[in-house]
């Protein structure tokens, strides 16, 4: 028989891996006193924060308190400046002890101020290469928006004109001649095509072409009338003297008609 090589590990006794291992499903030993579970604790405490605001609240609160003293820390620097200690004798503390105390304390400020690294705070820090990095990404990433931006002004803006100078056809209209203009656009030039030159005979007959005699004074009546009578009277003396003129002399008609001959 061939034995392998190496040593071999002990077989465990029946029932040591049993008490090992964590009871997890095990019959309660009180039935009276049993403990909530880890998860539906964890399950209850999660509801109860999210039923109570104020617990987000004051979460919020802390994390900018911790946040606000971070920068007023990463402001002062990275080494605070060393608080000078008030020497104070306790109650009941001896002169000896206090003497002690008082010697501790000095010889303690004495070696934070040796190992602190001298500071310049006169000198600024020179901008990193990693620094200038950011902010060109940034603005490229601006002009990027920017262009961005703009194109989408100038898409809605075709987008608007395409859809004004479209026209809408409802289902069964029917047009019986083309639109006419009721209203003359702004800065055009009226030019008369052949054909359709306005002529003073039209605009006499059209309606629109009258011209409406202007409400006057009663004296511009008054004489407009006089001088209406004065010419109406005029009309009918010249009148009467053609007449009488025809009838004296009737023979000058017939030798003026037959001296062509």
């Amino acid at each position: 028989q061939v034995q392998p090589l190496g040593k071999q590990r002990p077989a465990p006794w029946p029932g040591l891996r049993s008490k090992e291992k964590k009871k997890v499903n095990c019959k309660p030993k009180n039935q009276d006193e049993q403990e909530i579970p880890f998860r539906l604790r964890e399950i209850m405490r999660s509801r109860q924060e999210m039923k109570n605001p104020i617990s987000n609240k004051k979460r919020k609160k802390a994390a900018q308190v911790t946040f606000r003293k971070t920068l007023e820390k990463e402001a002062k620097g990275v080494e605070p400046d060393i608080a000078v200690p008030k020497f104070k004798q306790r109650k009941g503390e001896s002169d000896g002890a206090y003497m002690q105390r008082m010697q501790q304390e000095a010889q303690h400020v004495l070696f934070l101020s040796k190992n602190q690294v001298p500071r310049q705070p006169e000198v600024q820090a020179a901008p990193t290469e990693r620094s200038e990095q950011k902010k060109a990404k940034k603005a490229f990433q601006k002009r990027r928006l920017d262009k961005v931006q703009r194109k989408k002004e100038e898409k809605a803006a075709d987008r608007l004109e395409q859809e004004l100078l479209r026209d809408t056809v409802t289902f069964g209209e029917v047009v019986l001649q083309p639109p006419e203009l009721t209203v003359r656009p702004r800065r055009s030039v009226s030019k008369d095509q052949p054909g359709r030159r306005s002529q003073m005979l039209r605009m006499l007959l059209s309606p629109s072409g009258v011209s409406q005699p202007l409400t006057a004074s009663l004296a511009r009546q008054r004489i407009v009338g006089e001088e209406r009578e004065r010419a109406v009277q005029a009309y009918r003396v010249l009148k009467q003297r053609r007449r009488l003129l025809h009838g004296e002399r009737p023979h000058l008609t017939s030798r003026k008609k037959r001296e062509p001959r």
